[in-house]
């Protein structure tokens, strides 16, 4: 339940203050009236400071002003000023009218104002809720300050507690517009820059000519899996040279020379059994035998020398290899070029970076499970 404020009244609050500051050039300490007439914080300072006063000439009248140069202007005002008493009630004489100004701070302060404008003073008052050592709830004097004429100070003050507590309203949600509009753009301008970073990032990729250790047709560059079908993406890599040494050094070695090995043994070893059994028969040239007694269907062919042997060894590992790079090479681009061509689509959408990296991560986790059942 909101607690009912009254508002102050200055022909009550004004004379006991009036009263105590003239007393300010005859004593060092503030008068007792005095301290029960301030808020807690201001009355806190006036206990101490003046208690602790390095110079015994120095007045209290000006820990009344939280600004040094005020609280100059101030004291010279009261110095100057004659505060003369009624002579039927012995009270100081105010002015017919004494317009009350609001100011809502926050929930919990709220402060009023009155100026004076015979004395060039303006007296803040603040309503304290819980100040039982004043005397409990009422309007204590939050600040004595010096007041040229009659004329605003420029703050935001209403004419009512009600008006005071709706422009504080209003205050409160311009700040949080203010504040979200603020965050907004310190967001999009986060969003352009790790945008211009990603530009970046992948535009040394688009840089990067296609190439492979040889010296011969490079590989082409990668292009969206979006705008090319797949095969005639991967057929741009049949002459791609693969990764491995072109030099083979066993090539470089000499011809074998004359061996005792004949390559015809076996069919002559074959031939002297088959003459010992068929020592009878006669030599039939129809059927494929010699005249000599070869056979020639024994004869074997055999290789005509190491080297070639070698070179046919090495040519099926090198179009093995080959074939093994251009897949793995066509794979990887194609790979690299389908996670990049999904990055831009999921930008084109709206997509931040980080919610794009955070999908792709939660897929390979995934496929992690997947593979592990």
């Amino acid at each position: 339940m909101v607690a009912l404020i009254p508002p102050p009244e200055p022909r009550t609050l004004l004379p006991p203050l009036l009263a105590c500051l003239p007393t300010a050039f005859v004593s060092p300490q503030p008068p007792p009236a005095l301290l029960p007439l301030l808020s807690p914080i201001l009355r806190q300072r006036v206990k101490i400071l003046s208690s602790v006063s390095a110079s015994p000439t120095e007045s209290w009248l000006r820990l009344l002003c939280w600004d040094a140069g005020q609280a100059e202007r101030l004291q010279t005002l009261v110095d100057g000023a004659t505060f003369e008493p009624h002579p039927v009630s012995g009270e100081i004489e105010l002015p017919d009218e004494l317009p009350v100004r609001y100011m809502r701070v926050d929930e919990e302060t709220l402060r009023s104002r009155v100026i004076l404008p015979e004395f060039s003073l303006k007296v803040i008052y603040l309503w304290c809720p819980d100040d039982q050592e004043g005397g409990g709830p009422a309007w204590r004097v939050a600040e004595l300050l010096p007041q040229e004429g009659n004329v605003d100070d420029g703050e935001d003050w209403s004419v009512s507690i009600g008006e005071a507590n709706a422009r504080q309203k209003d205050r409160l949600l311009e700040d949080a517009l203010k504040a979200g509009e603020a965050a907004d753009q310190a967001k999009n301008q986060k969003e352009e820059e790790e945008e211009d970073d990603d530009d970046d990032y992948w535009a040394q990729y688009d840089a990067t000519p296609g190439r492979t250790p040889a010296n011969k047709t490079p590989a082409p560059n990668a292009v969206s899996s979006l705008q090319q079908s797949e095969a005639d993406y991967f057929s741009r890599y049949g002459d791609v040279q693969p990764a491995m040494d072109n030099h083979d050094p066993e090539e470089d070695q000499p011809e074998v020379g004359p061996s005792s090995l004949n390559g015809d043994m076996l069919a002559k070893l074959l031939q002297r059994q088959f003459n010992g059994d068929e020592a009878d028969k006669p030599t039939n040239t129809s059927n494929g035998v010699a005249t000599n007694g070869d056979h020639a269907g024994l004869n074997h062919p055999r290789p005509s020398s190491i080297s070639s042997a070698s070179s046919e060894a090495v040519a099926r590992l090198e179009q093995e290899a080959e074939n093994q790079s251009a897949y793995e090479v066509g794979v990887k681009q194609h790979i690299g070029s389908s996670i990049k061509g999904l990055f831009r689509l999921a930008k084109a959408t709206g997509i931040s970076r980080s919610d794009f990296q955070s999908l792709v991560k939660t897929e390979l986790e995934l496929l992690n499970v997947s593979d592990d059942d």
